[in-house]
């Protein structure tokens, strides 16, 4: 069973293995994030609600909500978005900088937009939202207005904030790799050293008998002083 006091001695002896190995692995991930390129994300919300407080009408809007989010993505969207704000991609490339989640609790459509600058991303965000707003309010022109969905914006866009790297996370996450791998080679290193056999401690612990006498190590000098006798004839 392994006491308390054989934790602390290893701690002692070996406890810079540990240490160092955390600063290590903080440090790779440190210069890791730094070769990153910050990327910002902006959101937008947008609210999307029944002309009438209908609890079917209601569900029936859970599901349209999916819908709508598909329909922010869409290329006819992203197209718009790209000739209104003048911008040098293409519609494959403005939706993949696009993520759309329906919270469908609160009626709530989010929009994130990440760009490397953070005020394209707040322009991109808020024009998306702006362009599917416009083509609702067009659509349910020609709806019953007991059956009308309106969507407006509840907040507009701010400039984009750090979204990756996540800097606090990855040091987290390198500070609990070095601690694994320090806490591995340590317990590797003390396996090695409980197989090996130094001192008459090491013998009692390995084959558990008593040790009755230690013969002191001869050494090189003592072995040259000491007389060889001539054998007699």
């Amino acid at each position: 069973m392994i006491q308390p006091q054989d934790v602390l001695r290893v701690l002692i002896r070996r406890g810079w293995v540990i240490i160092l190995a955390i600063v290590f692995t903080m440090a790779s991930a440190l210069a890791f994030s730094r070769l990153q390129t910050p990327v910002y994300r902006s959101t937008v919300y947008l609210n999307v609600w029944p002309a009438r407080l209908d609890l079917s009408l209601q569900q029936t809007i859970k599901g349209l909500m999916r819908n709508y989010a598909g329909s922010i993505t869409s290329r006819e969207v992203a197209m718009r978005v790209i000739n209104d704000l003048e911008l040098d991609i293409t519609p494959e490339q403005l939706r993949s900088k696009l993520t759309v989640d329906p919270i469908e609790t609160d009626f709530l459509i989010q929009i994130d937009a990440d760009d490397y600058d953070p005020f394209l991303a707040r322009d991109i965000a808020q024009h998306t939202a702006e362009v599917f707003v416009e083509d609702i309010r067009i659509y349910m022109l020609d709806q019953d207005q007991r059956d009308r969905v309106q969507v407006t914006i509840l907040d507009n866009a701010l400039p984009g904030r750090l979204h990756k790297p996540k800097w606090q996370i990855n040091l987290l996450a390198g500070a609990v790799l070095g601690l694994l791998v320090g806490g591995l080679v340590v317990l590797f290193a003390e396996w090695i050293e409980s197989h090996t056999i130094r001192t008459p401690r090491d013998i009692q612990r390995n084959i558990k008998l008593p040790v009755l006498g230690v013969l002191p190590s001869a050494t090189a000098s003592s072995v040259s002083a000491s007389p060889v006798s001539a054998p007699q004839e």
